[in-house]
This record gives C-alpha cells, structure tokens and sequence, in this order.
C-alpha cells in the first residue's frame, strides 16, 4: 500500500467562508476518486508543532492508483484554480508500506469509503451452439483470430488471450441457425459475489448452478437467468495460460454482448438494479450502453427489438492496423461483413463486423475502444442521445441514413 499524507495551513487572510469550502470539497474526494481508501482529515492537535494547521491522510493500493489521481484533470484543476490561491504552506509525504490486519484507524479524522455497490468486473465469454462446429471453428481462427484449445464432439473452447476460453461452442446438428445461450463475466472478489448474490435473491430471482463444466474452470460462482431467458454466469478466480496465444493478428479481449430485447425496461432494471451494471450512455427509445467495473465504456448493450437473441460479441484487437487486416481476409475470402467500417459515437472505436448466421451473432472486430479512468468510472453521467445514427457512426452523412444497419 501507499500512504500519501497531506499537510498544510491557509493564508492568514483567507475567510472562514473560503476555508470550509475548500475542507468541504477536500470531503468529497473519496466519491470521486474511487482508488482512495480509508481516506481522512482532520485539525492538526499536535502540542509540539502548529505550524501547519490540517491534515489529510490516504491510502492507495499502488504507485499507479496515486498517480491516476495526482494527475487526473480534475485533481489538477482543483490545484490550480482553488487550493494555491488561499494556501501558505503545505507538506506532502508519501510512503509504501504494509497494512496490518488487526491495526485500528488511531486518528481524529472520518474515515469514507466509496459505497457504490458494485457489480461484474467484465465479460469472459460466450457460450454458443452451433450446427457445425468444423465450420465453425475454422470461422473462428481465420476471422476472428481465435485460438483452438480443446475439442471433443461435445463442445470446444477458443481464446483470445490468456483467459481459459473466450467462446465455447456447443455442437448442435439439429440447428440451423448458431445461438448463444449463455454469457459468463467475471467477478474481481467473493465478496463482490456474494453481494451480486443477495441483490439476485432479494429481487426473487432464481441462483443456479454453473455448467459444470464451467464450475471446474473457476474458483466459485452462479448462473441466473436474464428476463429473456439468457443463462448469465458470474465466477471468481476464472483460469488462465501463463502466456496468451503466439498468433501475431488476434483479439485482446472480448469486450461486451449485444442484446435485443423485447423487454427493453426490464432488462435495463435485471443489468442495472440486480448485477450492477452502470449506464454509460442511451440511445433514446433505442438502445442503452451499460459498463463493468473493468471500465470499457460498454462491456455490455442492450436494444430494444422486436425479438430476442444476442446481436453481436465485440472483440478488440491489438491495433487499427489488425482491424483492417481481418478486414482484408474477409474479402478476400468472401465472408459476409453485415456491417463495414464504423466509427462508434459513444466509444470511439472503429470496427467492422462479420456474420455467417450458421455461427450464432454477429462478431465485431474493434480497435480504441474507450477506457474510462477510475474518476471517470464513478462520476461519469450517461447522455440521452437522440436515435440519430450520426450517434452511432460519427461517419454517417446524415440523420436518416440508416442504411448501413
């Protein structure tokens, strides 16, 4: 851990008035800078040295969580706009060290912590059933750049970096069409899990089983089922390879769902209210964008429709250049590209995306999509964009071009 301890004293001209703004804003860190633990302020009380009249004391879980706060744009505006102007003097120290567990708070200030319930860390993989699974995995290699790691006639996993597997294929000859029937995030702590868990009990919701299968593959976890009837599974401790696959042009990672939905507010509430989902951004009447604790800008979306099913999986590769090259392939080979090149509004990402419907949804291959920083994930307020698909494609030449979707 880091201890960053701040501590200083005002002008002697400065009002009272100024000086409780200042403390009272010095308050409000801990909402907007999530990475701050047991954050404190108080009167300096010591008998032997009065010289600086206050102090302010934070723990961070490491240099980088520091330095993502002392060099965030709000933290430098506050600097230079409020605290400069009506300070005389102050002292900064700041000093790695390791916590003891029984070791008590011992000074005078409040101790806050950011009390957001918290929700899945980011999404893991998909589950997909399909009527030929050869083709399917061939799809898989060539097009998307996935890595075959296990196959019987049952089932398959690919991956795309050092995450077990990305997509598990289901071999389903009875079908003609791929469906996905199930979506899997993972979870950064047990308590987090259990967290999720009670919201999932206390909404009347059904805990399930994982796969079994899947349950081999992680340290703990559950299933339920989203008010369509996709089997959502939320684990801890998912596995990993030492090293990610030597394919030069892959994924990085999978980075959200889809959904069409005919139950477009009650899956707002399932995500949002039950899992924890945070709305980013909304498309009016259309679609919401929803984020994980992992910060993507969606690591998942939802769109009102007239039917059910997942529309599309985002992967994002290592590069424009890579997008652009998957792109060459899929001309070259003639695979469908249900949508080409699109500059996402929102996200700020380019992708294009490929559709074979013996595959299940559409795959979408991105590069740059956006990352909230921690101040950002917690403060960021979701606009309601106009159903324009200008804000959807900052490449569209006008509002009723909607020809490319």
């Amino acid at each position: 851990m880091i201890r960053h301890t701040l501590l200083f004293a005002f002008k002697g001209d400065v009002s009272e008035t100024a000086r409780e703004a200042i403390l009272a804003e010095l308050k409000t860190f801990p909402d907007v800078y999530p990475q701050m633990q047991n954050w404190s302020l108080g009167t300096n009380v010591s008998s032997r040295d009065q010289r600086l009249s206050h102090g302010m004391s934070i723990d961070f879980e490491d240099e980088e969580a520091l330095l993502s706060y002392l060099n965030s744009d709000t933290h430098e505006q506050f600097v230079r706009e409020k605290w400069r102007p009506v300070i005389a003097e102050q002292s900064i120290v700041a000093y790695e060290y390791t916590p003891r567990p029984s070791a008590a708070d011992g000074g005078e200030g409040q101790i806050v912590q950011n009390q957001r319930p918290r929700g899945p860390y980011g999404m893991e993989y998909a589950r997909i059933e399909v009527p030929d699974m050869q083709a399917t995995i061939d799809f898989l290699e060539y097009h998307v750049g996935l890595q075959l790691e296990q196959r019987t006639d049952e089932y398959a996993y690919l991956r795309s970096d050092i995450e077990h597997h990305a997509i598990e294929l289901i071999s389903a000859p009875e079908r003609e069409d791929g469906w996905t029937t199930a979506i899997g995030f993972s979870v950064e702590s047990e308590e987090v899990l259990e967290q999720i868990r009670a919201r999932v009990v206390a909404a009347g919701i059904e805990v399930l089983p994982l796969q079994e299968r899947q349950a081999a593959l992680c340290d703990n976890g559950f299933a339920v089922k989203d008010p369509d009837g996709l089997i959502v599974e939320l684990i801890t401790g998912f596995q990993e390879y030492a090293e990610p696959p030597s394919i030069e042009i892959r994924p990085l990672d999978l980075v959200h769902p889809f959904l069409a939905t005919t139950r477009y507010e009650e899956m707002l509430a399932f995500y949002g209210d039950v899992l924890g989902f945070i709305a980013s951004d909304h498309i009016v009447g259309s679609a919401t964008f929803l984020r994980c604790e992992d910060r993507y800008h969606h690591s998942l979306a939802i769109q009102k429709n007239d039917e059910h099913y997942v529309a599309h999986l985002c992967f994002a590769m290592k590069s424009l250049d890579h997008v652009m090259r998957m792109r060459a392939r899929a001309l070259y080979k003639g695979a469908p590209i249900a949508s080409d090149i699109v500059n996402h509004s929102a996200s700020t990402s380019i992708a294009f995306y490929l559709h074979d419907t013996k595959f299940g949804p559409r795959f979408e291959l991105c590069d740059s999509h956006r990352v909230f920083t921690p101040e950002e994930h917690e403060t960021h307020r979701a606009r309601k964009m106009p159903a324009d698909p200008r804000n959807i494609d900052v490449w569209r030449p006008a509002s009723d071009d909607w020809g490319r979707f």
